[in-house]
């Protein structure tokens, strides 16, 4: 059974990349996160108006590094870059 848990706010680097995320007042980065997505260990979500959404992994195309995102449609907006700045 995975845990779920929930994103209220993210740290982004200076190009707006998010590269940490906020899970109950502790800071993780997105690696940890993606890796634990992809062996199914944990689900995440987070609330967008009101609504909770799912965060899934991806791959960068170009970069091969990994992401986080509410949507696998990159045309879709990311509801995690409309989060609060993680405090710590």
């Amino acid at each position: 059974m995975t845990t779920e848990l929930v994103i209220t706010c993210v740290k982004k680097n200076n190009q707006g990349n998010i590269m940490q995320v906020g899970i109950d007042g502790e800071i993780f980065d997105v690696k940890t996160i993606a890796e634990k997505i992809w062996a199914r260990e944990n689900a995440y979500f987070t609330i967008a108006m009101g609504i909770r959404v799912r965060v899934f992994a991806m791959r960068d195309p170009v970069s091969n590094e990994p992401y986080l995102t509410t949507t696998t449609n990159p045309k879709l907006p990311n509801s995690l870059n409309f989060l609060p700045k993680c405090r710590t």
